[in-house]
């Protein structure tokens, strides 16, 4: 009969089965933690493989409905009426629809350039041609009523009626008054152009305004842009031909479409202003009388409006009516005394200006009325002052093309304070100052309203008016000018040297 194990070996026994139970259930708790977290890894796995493939097929999709849609390819041609004026035959061509007429002219001139060498053989010449043509309407139509291209503003409507309706991919864009509305406007297509994958090329329509230069200057040595840009050369200014020469872009004519020259609208210009500024005015007259609420046309170019020649900023013209207020036409006289032997009437003498005795002060203001204008709101107005002409203006922008820039402070306080000063100094002509203390008076004065300074020469109100501006980034807005309704003189304050 074998023996039993005495308890000490009993107890070791018992303590090795324990020890053996506890690593079993160790180990079999460790492979059911790890077989949970693999299936999670597993099920963690499977769903970034459903949306991968989810994802796949939609690229997928996009990119065939993409290539598709690529296929309709375009040009796309971008003109600034204000500057580019369809050929007068065009408009005398009215009751035949001038207006059809230039657009499939315009057509004609853009399908015959794609198809030529210079348009690069990857440009299939059938591809659909987009026009958008923008402009001041109202600027538009007066200045072609004025060059008799029109017998009355209201049929510039008919005209491009006709124009838009004549394919279904040619628009006419009414940008309404306002300096810089055109070229916004016109600036945003063209970015918006630029970069699209459909757009074959686009043709600008805009080198009359050297205001675009900066813009174009952007794309200079994109690989994408600059092959797409194709410029229409028409009517340019001479520093404007010189500028956009400077360019890197292709360049064509349509002379067929557009005025190879501008507008010689200088008479009509001149016209509605007086002759020589607030030299003009009778000494009769009083600087009251003299201001005027009248707003020209905030058009930048000559062709838009008559209210000035390219690149000025408009500012408010002066009144043409000279005479004295107590002068009155004599009536005529009646059929009984007309039978009568014939007495000389003794013709009083109008009154002259006395040009010689009133002296143009910086900002407009006259020496006859020593002191500041303002008005009932003791807000400072500017007085009017002429208009530079067209040819004068050329002759301006010719001069700082050429050398540098006027120097304001040389010119029209004769006090440079600056050492090295960038600018130039060297002698001008009176119509010369004239013309930049136009240009000045477009800068709005940091002292605003509260200015007493005799000799400034910055600008003190809107010189587009509170309803005609429109410009949402317009620096008299932002330097609080932009609500001086008041325009009519209340007196004269005295001046504050430095003020």
């Amino acid at each position: 009969m074998s023996t039993l194990p005495n308890q000490h070996d009993l107890h070791q026994r018992l303590q090795d089965y324990r020890i053996f139970d506890q690593a079993r259930q160790s180990e079999i708790e460790f492979l059911a933690q790890t077989c949970l977290k693999l299936d999670s890894e597993r099920l963690t796995l499977q769903s970034d493989l459903d949306d991968e493939r989810a994802t796949r097929r939609t690229w997928k999709r996009r990119a065939e409905e993409a290539e598709v849609a690529v296929q309709r390819k375009f040009v796309v041609v971008l003109v600034d009426a204000d500057g580019y004026i369809f050929r007068k035959v065009f408009f005398q061509a009215l009751a035949a629809s001038g207006g059809s007429k230039a657009a499939n002219e315009l057509y004609t001139e853009v399908v015959n350039n794609l198809r030529s060498a210079e348009a690069g053989p990857a440009i299939n010449a059938d591809c659909d041609v987009l026009v958008n043509v923008y402009a001041n309407k109202a600027g538009l139509a007066r200045t072609l009523a004025a060059a008799d291209y029109l017998n009355h503003p209201s049929q510039i409507d008919h005209f491009f009626g006709s124009f838009t309706q004549s394919r279904s991919l040619f628009q006419f864009i009414d940008c309404g008054q306002g300096k810089e509305r055109v070229d916004a406007k016109l600036r945003d297509t063209f970015r918006f152009y630029a970069y699209n994958a459909q757009c074959q090329r686009v043709y600008l329509a805009f080198c009359h305004d050297i205001g675009y230069i900066a813009e174009l200057d952007k794309y200079r040595h994109d690989a994408i842009v600059m092959p797409k840009v194709m410029l229409i050369q028409a009517a340019q200014t001479a520093p404007a031909a010189r500028a956009y020469a400077g360019l890197p872009f292709k360049s064509t004519r349509f002379d067929s479409v557009f005025e190879t020259s501008p507008l010689d609208l200088t008479h009509r210009v001149d016209a509605p202003y007086g002759p020589t500024g607030f030299d003009a005015l009778s000494l009769g007259s009083s600087p009251e009388q003299a201001t005027d609420h009248s707003t020209p046309s905030a058009s930048r170019s000559s062709y838009s409006s008559v209210s000035g020649p390219p690149g000025l900023t408009p500012l408010m013209p002066l009144s043409t009516n000279n005479k004295p207020a107590n002068h009155v036409r004599s009536p005529t006289p009646p059929a009984e005394i007309v039978s009568k032997p014939p007495v000389k009437p003794q013709i009083q003498p109008q009154p002259q200006p006395q040009v010689a005795q009133v002296h143009n002060g910086p900002n407009g203001a006259s020496e006859t009325k020593p002191g500041i204008p303002i008005n009932r709101q003791g807000q400072r107005i500017d007085l009017k002052m002429r208009m530079p002409t067209t040819s004068e203006m050329e002759r301006f922008e010719e001069r700082i093309s050429q050398r540098r820039k006027l120097c304001n402070e040389h010119h029209l306080r004769d006090n440079c304070e600056s050492y090295n000063c960038k600018y130039d100094h060297d002698p001008i002509d009176a119509s010369m100052r004239n013309t930049l203390r136009y240009k000045a008076r477009s800068i709005p004065c940091a002292h605003g309203s509260k200015c007493r300074r005799q000799d400034c020469f910055y600008g003190h109100q809107c010189p587009w008016g509170n309803n005609s501006c429109g410009n949402l980034k317009c620096a008299f807005l932002k330097t609080g000018l932009h609500d001086i309704r008041d325009l009519e003189v209340a007196k004269f304050v005295p001046a504050q040297p430095g003020a």
